[in-house]
């Protein structure tokens, strides 16, 4: 969970931020020398159209067993903020994990001339941002431009599983493929993760094999893992160290994150991104989910095409396998009910509302110890709002914000960190036996 204080928060975006946005080509070039003095540093650049931060920080966990480690900060990997966060790097960092988004045709050139990394991995091109590109193709190529960044013998990690990731070359360096396919440097199978278990596979590589344990949520976080223990063993940390290490790597907030409320109802939010691959996902997991009761709050989804009644229809074909509640939120919530029903849903498992308040008030009446809500959203709805609203009074209900930030350090939101205490990241069964 988040802790920091309001203020911090504010001073961060509010004041400072005007100020590095006006400077955004000093920093860059600023970052540009300050990178190449970092000579004993090893730069890891991390990209892909999902789990870019959860790799990052299951990699960062690893090698900080092995020396001092810089991470980005949150999911900043905009060519911006990729440079603010390499002029956070000090040179008693052993390594730095980076994490370099490709949100556009033509930005990956920036940061990947800017970091010029010694190792880089690439977990997926997906349909995330698929607005910007004309195809999959084209966002792959824009990604590939990082590995031809690589510097001579560096370490390139692929996704085997990934098609379009797979006829990727990195120049004159190392590749190790991860994967379910027969082939990968590093290959996984029999991975399963039913809640309330968590990720865990079996790990096929050169020295054996291995049961691995994790505290994520869901077998799509699978490619993160592997792709992090395949850097980390390519880096020089033994693969047994690795895997003990990655044990105690959470999960990201917004990103599947279990979290109990003070009622004894468990939330997975995923609530930061609602790409359609990451709402099937979801779906999925809730799907397979034992609780007594699985709830569904959702606002809209993204990279699907089609207009809102056509979203609308999806989800109201996909929810009655998951849920046995659906909250639908937004100003043609309404029809998106009526389409629910018509698939089978009985009128009083569905609830419409215009807009979040009034969405999370009804969470705070319906929701009671044991259920399980799965709460999705696009990131400028915000959605973390319904969360947020079970702990304590919230400061802000907008309907539309642009932030691109979790509502948990927005200082106008007005929530405190004793109401953040309230909830707590539910532990995975396999704590209790001393397994993680």
């Amino acid at each position: 969970m988040i802790r920091r204080g309001r203020v911090e928060y504010w001073i961060r975006q509010a004041l400072l931020g005007p100020v590095v946005r006006a400077l955004r080509p000093v920093s860059y070039w600023t970052a540009y020398v300050w990178r190449r003095l970092l000579l004993r540093t090893t730069f890891i650049a991390v990209t892909g159209s999902l789990a870019k931060t959860t790799t990052k920080e299951c990699l960062a966990v690893i090698l900080s067993t092995h020396g001092r480690t810089f991470r980005s900060f949150r999911n900043q990997n905009a060519t911006g903020a990729v440079a603010l966060n390499l002029l956070r790097v000090r040179p008693w960092h052993r390594y730095a994990v980076l994490e370099v988004a490709a949100g556009a045709p033509g930005t990956m050139r920036r940061s990947a001339r800017l970091v010029r990394p010694d190792a880089v991995l690439v977990l997926n091109v997906l349909k995330t941002h698929s607005t910007a590109y004309e195809s999959l193709e084209q966002h792959a190529a824009e990604k590939e431009i990082l590995l031809h960044a690589l510097r001579p013998g560096g370490l390139a990690v692929l996704n085997g599983d990934d098609p379009l990731v797979r006829r990727m070359t990195a120049r004159g360096g190392r590749v190790l493929r991860v994967g379910t396919a027969s082939g990968c440097d590093l290959r996984a199978s029999d991975a399963t993760s039913l809640w309330p278990d968590r990720l865990s596979f079996t790990l096929h590589h050169a020295g054996g094999d291995r049961r691995i344990f994790t505290q994520f949520v869901g077998t799509h976080w699978l490619t993160a893992v592997l792709a992090a223990l395949a850097a980390a063993a390519g880096l020089g940390v033994e693969i047994g160290k690795a895997a003990s290490a990655i044990r105690a790597a959470e999960p990201f907030p917004g990103r599947l994150q279990p979290v109990r409320l003070p009622n004894g109802a468990i939330v997975l939010r995923d609530d930061y991104n609602a790409s359609i691959d990451t709402v099937e996902t979801s779906l999925r997991v809730l799907e397979q989910a034992a609780a007594p009761r699985r709830v569904l709050a959702i606002t809209d989804l993204s990279d699907f095409g089609g207009n809102r009644k056509q979203r609308l229809k999806y989800l109201a074909r996909i929810a009655p396998r998951a849920a046995e509640v659906l909250v639908l939120v937004g100003e043609m919530a309404e029809y998106g009910r009526r389409r629910a029903i018509d698939q089978g849903m009985a009128a009083e498992q569905v609830h419409a509302f215009p807009a979040l308040r009034p969405a999370a008030e009804f969470l705070r009446l319906e929701l009671r110890a044991g259920d399980l809500l799965l709460i999705k959203g696009r990131t400028t709805d915000h959605a973390a709002r319904l969360f947020l609203a079970q702990l304590g009074p919230v400061g802000c209900w907008k309907d539309y914000c642009p932030k691109r930030m979790l509502c948990d350090i927005c200082w106008e939101l007005d929530i405190t960190p004793r109401q953040l205490r309230q909830a707590t990241l539910v532990p995975p069964p396999e704590a209790a036996h001393g397994r993680l």
